[in-house]
This record gives structure tokens, sequence and C-alpha cells, in this order.
């Protein structure tokens, strides 16, 4: 019987707690107050800047452990090291013949391989080690291969 009676006064006050937050809620967002606007009485004045004063800190105190003053040194200039000028010589550029990748031949168990490579227009077949119109190939695949002309190594890419 006990807790009936807590219910029967505790529910209309849940119920009234609730119904004053949503009272004030709702009329929180009605236009019924509009505040007019009071003409502004402040004057906007431009800032003047003062250039700060400059601040010495004299550093020269007595040593506490020698009892003298602090003296000093005169800094220490390093001569200048002459600059060493370095002769670049002009390396010439290489031009490389116009090569085309065109696929590989290769047995069944694909142990050799013979690369189709067109260059400067002549048809090339090389394998890996080959060297023919001074270029060397040095590796390739089905999608690739690795060619060194005159030192320098490019990768050639299949061609359509």
């Amino acid at each position: 019987m006990k807790n009936k009676r807590a219910i029967y006064i505790l529910l209309p006050v849940v119920l009234g707690i609730w119904g004053l937050v949503i009272y004030e809620f709702v009329s929180f967002g009605s236009a019924e107050e509009i505040i007019p606007e009071s003409p502004s009485h402040w004057a906007v004045q431009p800032h003047t800047y003062k250039e700060p004063q400059k601040i010495i800190i004299e550093t020269n105190y007595r040593d506490p452990f020698l009892g003298t003053l602090h003296v000093p040194a005169a800094p220490v200039t390093q001569p200048k090291k002459q600059k060493k000028t370095i002769k670049v010589k002009a390396v010439p550029e290489l031009v490389w013949p116009a090569i085309q990748y065109k696929g590989v031949l290769s047995d069944v168990k694909e142990k050799k391989k013979t690369f189709l490579l067109i260059i400067n227009g002549k048809n090339c077949f090389m394998s890996i080690g080959d060297t023919a119109n001074g270029i060397f190939l040095k590796s390739g695949d089905k999608e690739s291969v690795y060619v060194k002309y005159q030192g320098e190594l490019n990768l050639i890419m299949l061609a359509d």
C-alpha cells in the first residue's frame, strides 16, 4: 500500500515538472518579445601605436668566485675561406637510338627467352646478355626490358 501512495503523489509532481519544461521550450521560440535596437553611443577611435622603449641589460657583474669584474673577450674572427672554383666538364648529351620492345619468344618451359626489339627500324632478336648496334640487353620479362647504351640503363616498356 505504501508504494501506491508514493506513486499517487510523485506522478503529478513529475508530470508538472515535465509540463513546465515543455512550456519553457515552446515559449522560447515565440517572437512575442522584440527588443528594440538602441542607438549606439560608442565612437570608434583609431588606436595609436607607441614605440616600445629599448631595454639594455648590462651583464658585466662581479664574478662570484674570483671577485673580479667580467671583462668581455674580443670576438675572434676567423679568416674567410676562399671558395674553390670547381670546373665542371661538359658532358655531351647522350642520344638514344629509337628502340621499341615488341615481345618475347620462349620455349615451353621458358628457359630460353628471345626478345624482339626494333632498333632504328631494324628487327633484332636478342637474348639476355646480347649486344646489337651498341645496345646491351640486360634483363627482361613479358612487359618490359632493361637495355644499356653507353653506360646508361633504360627501361623499355612493351609497345602496342
